[in-house]
């Protein structure tokens, strides 16, 4: 008889702690959630984009370069979008990179630091919808920050590379 109470006993014991338990687990994905979509408001967060180098594109008489004037703006629209329906414009984004990628750019842009660095911007892109199917706390926001930033070192070396030109040409003047 003791057998089976101590039984009965252990069994409610048991009962009891994996109850509480669940519970605790219940309120645990709760806080998650709620946590979760705290930090995935955007409102917070602003993503550091450089300006469209209009002034470049005009002085190497490209203005019709359209593909790029895409991914800038896409670019632009992707900051105010709220993180959990980011998909379908990383896709987009995707596209572009892809299509930029697989023909030449304008002559004056066709140099390995110019492609190198678009070609970072597509990998970072492609970083970015893997994290948006794949969500893990914060990563889909650090790699949206990385793909800002390779955007943006990538505009900084097009002006780089515009005042290389600026100064090799006033180098030649002088001789």
């Amino acid at each position: 008889m003791h057998f089976y109470i101590f039984n009965i006993f252990l069994c409610v014991i048991l009962f009891l702690s994996c109850k509480n338990h669940s519970t605790q687990n219940s309120n645990n994905s709760k806080e998650i959630f709620e946590s979760h979509n705290q930090k995935t408001s955007n409102s917070n967060i602003d993503f550091k984009l450089s300006d469209y180098p209009e002034e470049i594109i005009k002085n190497y008489e490209i203005e019709n370069w359209d593909e790029f004037k895409n991914l800038h703006d896409l670019l632009n629209q992707l900051r105010i979008l709220d993180f959990r329906n980011v998909d379908l414009e990383i896709l987009k984004l995707n596209k572009i990179l892809k299509n930029l990628l697989s023909k030449k750019l304008p002559e004056k842009f066709e140099k390995p630091q110019i492609r190198s660095r678009l070609k970072v911007v597509f990998m970072q892109s492609q970083k970015s919808y893997y994290f948006t199917k794949h969500f893990k706390e914060d990563s889909l926001i650090s790699s949206l920050e990385d793909l800002y930033k390779s955007y943006n070192s990538m505009i900084s070396r097009m002006n780089n590379l515009e005042d290389e030109f600026q100064e090799f040409d006033f180098g030649k003047t002088e001789d």
